[in-house]
């Protein structure tokens, strides 16, 4: 530290050495800023020591009291008295060590940073003794250390954190917002580690309890409960050195935030932008503009191509090749969510009352439900992991394994008109217009094979296309589909054809001197896209072939666009590209509140089975919405 002195009439500050007090507060304030810090320590310790089972106990937030315990290994009696002391560890011994860290905590300060800030007890056993040892420690100092009767494993009690440094203390949330951020760190604990069966409570209310079984499934379960578990896909592969694992939520389970995204590397939890990019990368179109896809992704490499010691709370990592990592990840979540057809997981649409979500709770042992402020997580227990498991996996076969699906348009009783039978051809063709039929509407000769028709009743708003089919009621939003149908036929074309279209006689726009000279300095970057550009006196350009996006030319207010994004050091990418590309789509699909001709619904729903296409639209609302037989007949009370 400066201490400002005197020195020949001259201010001089001189270096001196801290006191053990302040480097022990300096410490606490890197390691312990609030109770989910200290509770994410002593946990990670828990694990670290090959715990099964850890229960954490908060009151008031953590702040005014926490326990975490667990029936790991212990702390021998011998070093109980230095698992208080600063950089003190059993997890690494050499620098070479760092490079492979296989633990999750290895630093040696949690233990001591938390008892410079707090009051704590110790109570360890370790296999063999008969009797345990508890310390005490208060404020960095350790004020006894004696025999005590415990279980094997280890039990932390730590009351009135902070009580020595006021200003920390003061800055801490109100005691259920400490309490929510608790909660969100024994989410990422619970998914990192479904070995493991973590319980959690608040208040004397349990939130969160695992399984502890070893599948990814329950701690899922446990964490966002079987409706979530049932809409998420399965991920699991590898690339580039990696394994990846997990799952991904797309379509209505996106979030607002990136807060249900959770990453582990190796078991290691971590905060990372490339992972996040990577994954919304691969999911785009997939959750609404605005929506993030939740994640539970684990990620499997060697220790030594990772770097997790580059942060105090060891929440970021470097890769030792990041692009590697970020393609295969997005390669890998991309296979795994994509669907074969619109068809194959419609969004299901439900009626019934009882089905309704119901508020966020805290699940107690006697399976009452009490609000918990600022706990925003529900333990439910409404169907088992594995029956949810079971469905979703059933959900997610491949679309080759079903039977093909051929359409019939139905009569309406009331209609004037013939009602006309229509299915898809096996090769790509155009509907198959049908002579009159009688009323049991069987479909054509080549079709009779097939046991469920798909039947186009109608429009309703002059916007969903209404389907029955095998027990379903689907409505298809029909801007959408013609929308995600023109979407991918434009991009189609811009990748596979030339992207500029010579003119016939060079256009003239005026240009700055700035642009003039952007111009110049990326000439090839514009001739990637389709520009081609000469200069033309002092302030015009002469422009012999321009970008197309369907048919349309992108000439002068794109040009300029184009340079305004090169001047500011930012290069025309693929987004670019497939922004102007999804707004003439959207531009030319036809809208809802259209009518259409019966030939032109018939059209957009074969086109939409025909070609698989994917069961969004670009930009990320479904295609299709289903309700079922069975939620119906609930509705009219036929069944219960």
């Amino acid at each position: 530290m400066f201490r400002t002195t005197q020195l020949r009439g001259e201010t001089v500050n001189r270096i001196l050495r801290l006191s053990d007090e302040v480097i022990g507060k300096i410490a606490a304030g890197e390691v312990v800023e609030r109770p989910s810090a200290a509770v994410k320590e002593l946990v990670e310790n828990s694990l670290d020591a090959g715990a099964s089972a850890v229960t954490v106990e908060i009151r008031g937030g953590g702040a005014d009291y926490l326990r975490v315990t667990d029936n790991g290994s212990g702390i021998p009696s011998q070093d109980i008295r230095m698992a208080f002391e600063r950089h003190a560890t059993s997890k690494l011994v050499t620098a070479q060590q760092l490079a492979s860290v296989a633990t999750l905590g290895f630093r040696g300060e949690a233990l001591a940073s938390i008892a410079a800030v707090a009051r704590v007890t110790c109570t360890t056993r370790t296999a063999g003794n008969e009797t345990g040892i508890r310390a005490v420690n208060e404020g960095g100092q350790l004020l006894s250390v004696s025999e005590a009767a415990c279980p094997e494993g280890t039990s932390f009690v730590v009351r009135d954190l902070f009580f020595n440094a006021p200003v920390r203390l003061k800055f801490l949330k109100k005691p259920g917002t400490e309490a929510g951020y608790v909660a969100d760190v024994m989410m990422r604990m619970i998914l990192s580690r479904p070995d493991v069966s973590f319980r959690l409570i608040s208040d004397g209310k349990t939130v969160y309890h695992s399984a502890g079984d070893g599948k990814l499934e329950s701690a899922v379960f446990a964490i966002y409960g079987s409706e979530m578990l049932r809409s998420m896909r399965k991920v699991e592969g590898n690339e580039n050195g990696l394994v990846l694992k997990g799952y991904v939520g797309i379509g209505e389970s996106g979030r607002s935030s990136r807060s249900n995204q959770s990453f582990f590397i190796n078991g290691r939890y971590l905060r990372s932008p490339l992972l996040s990019s990577a994954v919304e990368e691969a999911c785009r179109e997939r959750v609404m503009i605005g929506k993030y896809p939740a994640c539970v992704l684990h990620i499997t490499m060697p220790y030594e191509q990772v770097d997790v010691n580059v942060h105090p709370n060891k929440l970021e990592v470097r890769f030792a090749n990041e692009a590697g990592v970020s393609s295969a990840v997005e390669n890998l979540v991309r296979d795994a969510i994509r669907d074969r057809d619109a068809l194959e997981r419609p969004v299901p649409m439900i009626l019934t009352e009882e089905a309704a979500p119901k508020a966020p709770s805290v699940v107690t042992k006697d399976r009452e439900a009490a609000p918990v402020a600022q706990v925003q997580r529900v333990f439910r227990e409404e169907a088992s992991p594995k029956a949810v498991l079971a469905e979703t996996e059933a959900a997610q076969q491949p679309a080759e394994e079903k039977a093909p699906i051929p359409i019939v348009r139905s009569d309406a009783p009331q209609a004037e008109t013939v009602a006309r039978t229509v299915a898809l051809r096996e090769e790509p063709a155009a509907w198959q217009a049908a002579a009159p039929l009688a009323a049991e509407q069987e479909p054509m000769p080549f079709l009779k094979e097939e046991k469920k028709p798909m039947k186009i009743i109608g429009t309703a708003f002059n916007t969903y296309i209404l389907i029955e089919y095998e027990n379903q009621l689907l409505m298809v939003d029909q801007h959408a589909v013609h929308e995600r149908l023109l979407f991918d036929e434009m991009m189609r074309r811009y990748d596979t054809q030339s992207a500029g279209q010579q003119l016939l006689f060079p256009l003239l726009v005026s240009v700055t001197r700035r642009e003039q000279q952007v111009l110049e300095e990326n000439r090839e970057s514009l001739e990637r896209i389709g520009f081609s550009v000469e200069p033309f006196g002092e302030a015009e350009v002469s422009v012999h072939s321009v970008p197309m996006v369907m048919g349309e030319p992108q000439t002068k207010a794109f040009l300029h666009e184009v340079l305004d994004q090169l001047a500011e050091s930012r290069a025309y990418t693929a987004e670019k590209r497939r922004s102007a590309i999804l707004q003439t789509a959207c531009k030319h699909a036809v809208k809802g509140g259209e009518a259409l001709s019966e030939d032109v619904l018939r059209d957009l729903v074969t086109r939409m089975v025909e070609q698989r296409v994917t069961p969004t639209c670009p930009h990320g609302r479904p295609l299709v919405v289903s309700l079922t037989r069975t939620e119906l007949d609930k509705k009219f009370r036929r069944i219960q």
